[in-house]
């Protein structure tokens, strides 16, 4: 009877020290990327996934998870001591209908997080309001915010009542409710901290890649000039801003400037509209979402990659300012992407929002040979942080876990 009491404290101990964490993750797939990873699949993507890397860390730490997403597909699936959920978002009309749907969510994922024990809920930013997070804090759970987008546009502050209404709420979610937050970059830090008054415990990270695959862009030679667009095609991402880039860089004859437009989205049917209307078809190759090995011959062939974000968009470090780098490519970008914290030895300063002023950038690559190869030059360096998991998000995450759990 004593062996038996004694095998059944040891149980009640390891339950009582097991962690148990709760995350609500972005619209991603994440239980079909998991499934793919479990199959033994080969990676399609460049970057290594955040989901990924922090369920190796749970894994190792021996943390139990619930993970959410928000993905249109509804799906399941157990992995051990990690559950993942597709449950969707249902985001409806706008205005007021649009906020109660985000309200409604926070509540539901704070409903899931107690059920589920959770000892501390980490919440991607873009799932709700920020202040909506306090439905965890009502139901006893600690919350921390993960940011892959900064609380406002680099430089543009929020404009009109509502969203200064929502800004201010969300001030002080950061002030009084929240326990800590990871993002991927300076600005993000440095936006929380400015809301918050106070230091808030801040953990920042880095998108982490796998090296092998990735070949350095042909360094410019003479001839056509190559730029690769890779990313969500969309308006704020500045998809459109390409084809006036592309005419003023037609007009001025030499070289030939050529443009790789990679990824999908909803403004890419406008573009290939836009592009049969100018007769663009020469200067804007539209390929559409790639598969990993299609996208790194993109970057091979490239003498540049552009980022032209408009200040519409949130941006907190776009991902292929880190593949830019990790191909020895420079960056034509403008601050409202905050990669120059980042990687700023390696880009080209743009005005944000100016066409003008992406053209004239382009055009210094191709007519100051000298600064072209030094921004080249600073891109191996830039380029380790995108290969150290020590920099990756499930480092962060064990950071501020060791930091608001010392004791366990």
């Amino acid at each position: 009877m004593g062996a038996l009491d004694t095998s059944a404290s040891k149980s009640n101990l390891i339950a009582w020290l097991t962690m148990k964490l709760f995350l609500g993750l972005g619209p991603g797939d994440i239980v079909g990327a998991r499934r793919a990873a479990l199959a033994g699949e080969a990676i399609q993507e460049t970057s290594i996934a955040f989901s990924e890397q922090l369920f190796s860390f749970c894994r190792a730490q021996g943390i139990a998870v619930l993970a959410i997403s928000s993905n249109s597909r509804r799906d399941e699936l157990t992995d051990g001591s990690i559950r993942i959920e597709n449950r969707p978002h249902l985001l409806r009309g706008s205005g007021i209908r649009f906020h109660m749907a985000m309200l409604t969510y926070a509540a539901y994922l704070a409903f899931r997080a107690r059920r589920f024990g959770a000892d501390i809920a980490i919440i991607d930013s873009g799932t709700t309001h920020y202040f909506a997070l306090t439905a965890f804090w009502l139901l006893g759970i600690p919350v921390a915010v993960n940011l892959h987008n900064v609380l406002w546009p680099s430089g543009f502050p929020p404009d009109g009542r509502v969203s200064r209404t929502i800004f201010s709420l969300n001030a002080m979610f950061f002030r009084h409710i929240a326990v800590g937050a990871v993002g991927v970059s300076p600005e993000c830090e440095r936006q929380v901290r400015t809301v918050a008054r106070y230091p808030v415990p801040f953990y920042q990270y880095r998108c982490q890649f796998l090296e092998q695959g990735f070949r350095s862009g042909k360094p410019y030679q003479g001839g056509t000039f190559r730029i690769a667009f890779v990313g969500r095609a969309e308006m704020d991402k500045g998809l459109l801003d390409l084809i006036d880039i592309a005419n003023q860089l037609r007009s001025a004859s030499n070289p030939k400037f050529v443009f790789d437009v990679c990824g999908d989205g909803t403004a890419l049917s406008e573009l290939r509209k836009k592009v049969d209307d100018c007769g663009l078809h020469d200067l804007l190759i539209i390929h559409g979402r790639l598969e990993r090995s299609r996208l790194l011959d993109i970057y091979a062939n490239a003498h540049a990659v552009i980022v032209p974000t408009r200040s519409t968009f949130c941006e907190g470090m776009p991902q292929a300012c880190a593949e830019a780098t990790l191909s020895c490519l420079p960056v034509v970008t403008s601050q409202v992407t905050n990669a120059f914290d980042v990687i700023g030895l390696a880009c080209v300063r743009a005005e944000t929002n100016d066409i003008d002023s992406y053209v004239r950038a382009i055009r210094s690559l191709v007519e100051r040979p000298e600064f072209y190869d030094r921004l080249r030059s600073e891109c191996p360096s830039l380029s380790k942080q995108f290969v150290d998991m020590e920099q990756g998000y499930g480092a962060a995450v064990r950071r501020l876990i060791s930091d608001l759990f010392p004791n366990r």
